[in-house]
């Protein structure tokens, strides 16, 4: 019977370019896998608060553990893990104004907590959301409408793509990162994340759209929430695995790596894993 190891209190941000350095990484350092490092992190969070380069020292009264999946439920600032995670990764990466506020960004959301945090800090953002049909624009309005398969947007015209929780639900996520290439400045950055089968090499097909515009489901169908359809949610046709590094490869990215992190100091942590998983992708 093995035991699971130690949990470790240490800051952990790597940049993998391939599921065999997933592995090192976690073979190096075996308390960042397993409920009870991650657990670890956000008991500390609680009692001594945290310090993000994005949002900045939150005392302990303004975090709150609303349930055991620490990636979705671990909130600080009305954020998740997750979300924190990449706000703090944009912060890192672009700390010196007036560049930072020039930045020109596309984000897959414009209702939520997060689109709001952004759009306060940076001027030229552009917020949009998945409408499908005229009465979900009309209900949305001025929200506008982008499918990120195919936008419509100009070449080379932003700086960083935000992306939380989008890629999962596009029927084609090799056309979406494509797109999201072609709309890239040179040296631009995608920054993302997604439920990722970090264990496998292979994407995971769910469902599929036919040519007749149908959706066929390969597996039994499953939806996750969506802030703009809170009562239907959002389908998901693919979970990425660790092809989507060739695959973003493939689409125009000069040097996609999945980003490792674990913050004990930034209150940054999943639940099976003590470190949040995210694409970061550069033109």
């Amino acid at each position: 019977m093995t035991t699971q190891a130690e949990p470790t209190l240490e800051e952990v941000q790597a940049l993998l370019r391939s599921q065999d350095e997933f592995r090192a990484l976690l073979a190096a350092r075996p308390g960042l896998r397993g409920h009870a490092g991650a657990q670890a992190i956000v008991d500390r969070a609680l009692a001594e608060g945290i310090e993000s380069p994005f949002l900045g020292r939150l005392e302990p009264g303004a975090l709150r553990s609303a349930g055991p999946d620490h990636r979705e439920q671990f909130l600080a600032g009305g954020l998740n893990a997750r979300q924190r995670c990449i706000l703090d990764q944009l912060a890192l990466r672009f700390p010196v104004a007036p560049r930072a506020r020039n930045l020109r960004i596309h984000m897959h959301e414009a209702v939520t907590a997060f689109a709001l945090a952004v759009r306060g800090r940076f001027p030229f953002v552009l917020a949009s959301e998945y409408l499908p049909d005229d009465a979900a624009r009309r209900a949305r309005f001025p929200v506008p409408h982008v499918d990120i398969t195919a936008s419509g947007l100009p070449d080379a015209a932003f700086d960083v793509i935000l992306s939380n929780e989008v890629l999962e639900h596009v029927p084609e996520l090799d056309a979406a990162l494509r797109d999201m290439a072609r709309i890239l400045k040179p040296g631009g950055l995608l920054l993302a994340t997604f439920p990722f089968a970090y264990g496998s090499a292979a994407s995971l097909r769910r469902s599929r759209l036919r040519e007749d515009g149908n959706i066929e489901h390969l597996l039994p169908p499953e939806y996750h929430g969506n802030p703009v359809d809170p009562d239907g949610g959002s389908l998901v046709f693919e979970i990425p695995g660790w092809d989507v590094l060739e695959r973003a490869r493939t689409a125009g990215f000069a040097d996609p790596a999945i980003l490792f992190d674990s913050s004990p100091r930034r209150g940054v942590t999943a639940t099976e894993l003590s470190g949040i998983l995210a694409l970061v992708a550069v033109r």
